[in-house]
């Protein structure tokens, strides 16, 4: 019986091996994987949008501080070992690798060209921020995971330090990329209340209103529209929130651990929307953050994109 035993254990660790190359994350190849020069790159950003004119792909090194004569850009960007123009990293987990591209368009900006099985490429800027400084985006892995420490000045303009770098993570989770959170909490949301102003232009301006049995309450003042050429909606609707946009929305609520988010967040320009969002939880403590500007953090940017997405999605009435 162990001789039988003995002469069967290479098997089994050979089934065993197998079976973990199977779980290997494996990159399925697109165009993306075939673009090797800045010049290539550049056709294949204008080839999916047509409206993303007179930029050029160059490495952090090469750009300029705008208000000073110093070498922020290159030294942090040496400092940091970001020597290149683009870079491939499968950023969603969906077998397809993703392209980085750090570009110099009217701001330095930073697009991340997403890849699939459909080749149906989609761009989505990283850089967020209008008047944007160099940033240092840093590709490494957690557990198998692409994910991005993303350098840049602190956001804190009352912060003397001004060329002090601050970090934070950034995974991509929830149809975009968050901050990266290790240890999550749950609570129990009871109340999801959220509120816009208007803006210098043509900003939507609503109030929504979501219980914990997912009944909600949509206040439609001015500027709703699914998209520019269609008809405005305007009145108070009601409606059943779908389970699955319901639960999204909680889950990444819990995921950026609202509670110990700021209270206040503020953009260093003018004429921009503000919103106000007030989450009711656990035994009825709320916590309310004011945000002018409306992109605090990668997490409450997609939180916001989430809830205005549910003017359109839901069952009205």
């Amino acid at each position: 019986m162990k001789n039988i035993l003995f002469l069967l254990l290479p098997i089994l660790f050979s089934l065993l091996s197998c079976k973990g190359q199977n779980k290997k994350h494996v990159i399925v190849k697109t165009k993306i994987d075939s673009l090797e020069s800045n010049v290539e790159v550049e056709k294949f950003i204008t080839s999916i949008d047509t409206s993303i004119k007179n930029f050029k792909i160059q490495k952090i090194t090469d750009f300029k501080d705008r208000f000073s004569k110093s070498d922020f850009c290159k030294s942090k960007a040496d400092s940091l070992n970001i020597d290149k123009s683009f870079y491939k990293a499968d950023f969603d987990n969906n077998g397809y690798n993703d392209l980085l591209v750090i570009i110099d368009y009217y701001d330095f900006t930073v697009l991340v060209i997403y890849g699939n099985a459909n080749h149906n490429f989609k761009i989505e800027p990283l850089t967020r921020r209008s008047f944007q400084d160099c940033v240092f985006p840093k590709i490494r892995e957690i557990d198998g995971v692409a994910v991005i420490d993303f350098y840049h000045k602190n956001y804190d303009w009352n912060n003397k330090s001004k060329n002090e770098l601050v970090k934070n993570t950034l995974i991509h989770k929830y149809g975009d990329f968050v901050e990266y959170n290790p240890e999550i909490s749950k609570h129990t949301i009871k109340k999801i209340e959220f509120e816009t102003t208007g803006c210098f232009g043509t900003c939507p301006v609503f109030n929504l209103v979501i219980d914990q049995n997912r009944i909600a309450k949509f206040d439609a003042n001015m500027y709703n529209r699914p998209n520019r050429k269609a008809k405005e909606i305007k009145g108070k609707f009601s409606t059943e929130i779908k389970e699955k946009e319901f639960n999204e929305i909680v889950d990444l609520l819990n995921y950026i651990d609202f509670p110990n988010l700021k209270n206040e967040y503020s953009v260093d320009w003018t004429d921009d929307q503000s919103c106000t969002l007030k989450i009711t939880y656990d035994d009825d403590v709320t916590k309310t953050i004011n945000d002018y500007g409306m992109i605090g953090t990668y997490g409450l940017d997609r939180v916001y994109k989430m809830l205005y997405s549910l003017r359109f999605n839901q069952n009205w009435k």
